[in-house]
């Protein structure tokens, strides 16, 4: 099953790269509290969501190719 986009909550197809914002546990740093996907098209929806909560977030580029990952 193919997750859906945080933002548009269209679902996010194979052949289509995506994003990964995690918002890091502020007590455990290594661990994720919260992962959410993205769109490439909506990049703006995710860093306006990580820019409005003062917390460590990682956000992960995914590639439709192996190799570039």
């Amino acid at each position: 099953m193919r997750p859906r986009c945080a933002a548009c909550k269209k679902r996010i197809l194979r052949s289509e790269p995506d994003l990964i914002l995690r918002r890091m546990d502020p007590e455990n740093p290594m661990r994720t509290a919260l992962r959410l996907v993205y769109h490439v098209r909506c990049q703006g929806a995710a860093l306006k969501r990580a820019a409005g909560t003062p917390t460590l977030w990682h956000m992960t580029h995914r590639y439709i190719e192996a190799e570039a990952n």
